[in-house]
């Protein structure tokens, strides 16, 4: 039953003079020697009480062999002992002690509930605090009331009287509604250069970037339940003002959209873990969110067949022309079939200074297949490849890609010279630019300019094995 809180029992576990109750906190002692210590002192009976309780709180630290030595004790404990073991992850409690326990299920406390009592503290403390900014602390707190009083006092110790809703975001260290507001109109308009401001702001403001995705990813949440007809202030937690606000700006976007943004947050989120600029993963991201891309390199084309295949088609030009050329009196007697069998043996003549040259990828479109080979691995999602890849200046030598970096991006050098990130690049620059080229990153030394080594036998057995495979003559090689 409800404790009476009057007899001696009562009182003394409520001012924690009652000997009869122990409290452990399995974080600090997880080791097999306090438990030991434990069960050698449950033989004694109580002092006072009926039975002796033993609290032991995050017992899900404790070690594999503390949870051993306490497992005897739990399957034969004396008439007198009650344990309560109170954990947050009883996932992480091994299933031969889950079955030797009676398990209760504590809910979270819902928010209303929570208010009315963190105003009746406040009233008897005497804490000047707005009705907003209770309902902040009662929503940061998830369901934990220890939560929202430990936010509660911090608040009374950092700011005057009244506190305010922005006061007790700007302590936890969340981002104002205002500002997730203007991210959100930002990302609708498309506008990328007010976008980089608002990331600014934000880190120089020394916010949490994860958590910003966080909070951003809820926002989104709010607004595609600010779409739903009828909906009420039970699900999105906000002020009137507010709540209009994001009425207005939902009206703006359909369900599709914010729920393919919360799926990307969701997965930025988890490449800002391991991104070692967390910034620039931040900015990448929410561009991606967008439709519109920033094009590094002006004026070059964006498709993969623009990229390779000008020159191509400047060589197949040229073979009209010829023809043209020699029957200038009458432009209809082209069709005739008897002259092209003659002029056969002609165009063999202009096919021979066939402009092999100019195709050899000028610099030009060698910039545009490793900036498409950047856009490759940023929607394939292998940010990390593709932030230490991007300092990289790409040479050709012969048929060998090379990624240039200088002394200063040694790092950058080490994470795309792993052989699996060579793989990936390879792969993707030949499905670009369809040839057989091999990728070598190099590292310049300071102010060296990386030269194509000269060619030597072993490449001139390569230029002939690829042009035999061109023209379908078998090769094979053997050893002298």
């Amino acid at each position: 039953g409800n404790p009476c809180n009057t007899c001696a029992i009562c009182r003394g576990a409520l001012d924690g003079s009652l000997m009869d109750i122990l409290e452990m906190d399995a974080a600090s002692n997880n080791s097999v020697d306090n438990i030991r210590r434990l069960c050698d002192e449950i033989v004694f009976m109580p002092s006072q009480a009926r039975y002796k309780v033993y609290i032991i709180d995050e017992v899900h630290m404790l070690s594999a062999g503390a949870f051993n030595a306490l497992l005897k004790t739990l399957e034969e404990p004396p008439q007198h002992a009650v344990f309560i073991l109170a954990t947050t992850e009883p996932h992480r409690i091994p299933a031969t002690i889950l079955s030797r326990c009676q398990r209760y299920e504590f809910r979270r406390i819902p928010v209303d509930s929570m208010v009315a009592h963190l105003k009746k503290i406040a009233e008897q403390d005497q804490i000047g605090i707005t009705p907003d900014a209770l309902q902040t602390v009662a929503a940061l707190a998830d369901g934990a009331l220890r939560d929202a009083i430990s936010i509660l006092d911090q608040a009374r110790g950092a700011f005057e009287a009244p506190i305010t809703h922005d006061q007790i975001l700007s302590l936890v260290g969340v981002v104002r509604d205002q500002f997730l507001q203007q991210v959100a109109e930002v990302l609708l308009s498309g506008n990328i250069a007010e976008l980089l401001q608002l990331v600014d702001q934000l880190v120089m403001a020394g916010r949490d970037l994860a958590r910003f995705v966080t909070d951003l990813a809820q926002h989104f949440r709010n607004l595609l339940v600010c779409q739903l007809d009828g909906g009420e202030n039970l699900l999105v937690r906000v002020n009137t003002k507010a709540r209009a606000e994001m009425e207005v700006l939902a009206s703006q976007t359909d369900a599709n959209q914010l729920i393919g943004w919360i799926r990307d947050l969701s997965a930025l989120l988890a490449d800002l873990r391991w991104a070692a600029d967390g910034r620039t993963a931040l900015e990448i991201g929410l561009i991606r969110l967008m439709d519109v891309r920033p094009v590094r390199v002006p004026n070059l084309p964006e498709r993969q067949s623009d990229a390779v295949k000008p020159a191509i088609q400047r060589e197949k030009q040229p073979e009209p022309e010829p023809p043209a050329a020699k029957t200038p009196p009458p432009a209809e007697d082209e069709p005739p079939l008897p002259e092209p069998p003659p002029d056969s043996d002609e165009p063999e003549e202009p096919a021979e200074p066939e402009p092999v040259p100019p195709a050899e990828a000028p610099e030009l479109d060698l910039e545009a297949i490793w900036q498409q080979t950047l856009d490759r691995l940023q929607a394939s999602g292998q940010m990390t490849l593709y932030l230490f890849g991007r300092p990289a200046r790409p040479q050709l030598c012969d048929q060998t890609l090379q990624l240039i970096f200088s002394s200063e991006e040694a790092i950058h050098y080490q994470e795309v010279s792993q052989a699996g990130a060579v793989k990936t690049i390879r792969e993707i620059v030949q499905q670009i630019s369809g040839r057989e080229w091999q990728v070598k990153p190099v590292l310049a030394r300071q102010d060296e300019q990386v030269a194509c080594p000269a060619d030597g036998p072993a490449d001139w057995v390569h230029k002939i094995r690829q042009t035999a495979q061109k023209l379908g003559i078998p090769v094979h090689m053997e050893d002298a």
